[in-house]
């Protein structure tokens, strides 16, 4: 016999992503709002960095789980794509306004970041259903953007080790010179799936 949540699941299979995963993804979505009031408040900067490095860590972890589980789902990529979003959108206004990286840095990365999710749910709706389309240059704006997050983070909790800083600045450069993959990548992806519909 099915428990209440097993027969829930299995009425709706393909809306729900896996709940590991799902809650491995969720808990960037909850860091966001946490970062942001902590900062607010003036909390130490190794908290702040913690939370970055652990949200850094939570978007391997949640791919992997579902992976080993075999729990990978549509849903879960949607989820996914907009925790990423969401969260470093978040993590490069908090580091600006703590002055830990250039505002201006902090401007461009948030704006690619929204403007990718916004774009990405104005072309949901039009087509009826959440689409997250993630080229490979998508994933290397999203790597360097963490690292450039947890680098910028770790350069304030941690004013003794120069390593943080070294980071913070190569990551810097390589996140912004990733930005250009990223929007090419988009750019051939609408490119193609113009040709689809065009035939």
């Amino acid at each position: 016999m099915k428990t209440p949540s097993e027969a829930l699941f299995a009425q709706y299979p393909t809306r729900w992503p896996p709940l590991v995963p799902a809650l491995i993804t969720g808990a960037r979505l909850v860091a966001a709002p946490v970062m942001a009031i902590l900062a607010y408040f003036g909390t130490n900067p190794q908290v702040l960095f913690w939370i970055i490095l652990g949200a850094a860590l939570s978007d391997y972890l949640d791919g992997w789980v579902a992976r080993r589980l075999h729990r990978t789902s549509f849903e879960g990529k949607v989820l996914d794509f907009m925790a990423d979003k969401v969260f470093l959108s978040v993590a490069f206004l908090v580091l600006a306004r703590a002055g830990w990286i250039e505002p201006v840095i902090a401007a461009v990365l948030v704006s690619y970041h929204l403007l990718v999710l916004a774009a990405t749910t104005v072309v949901s709706w039009g087509v009826g259903k959440p689409l997250v389309v993630i080229p490979t240059s998508e994933k290397l704006v999203v790597i360097l953007s963490f690292v450039l997050a947890a680098g910028a983070a770790g350069a304030a909790a941690f004013p003794g080790k120069a390593v943080y800083s070294t980071i913070a600045h190569t990551a810097e450069f390589l996140a912004l010179a990733s930005l250009v993959f990223g929007i090419a990548g988009y750019l051939r992806l609408i490119r193609r799936i113009l040709r689809r519909f065009g035939k």
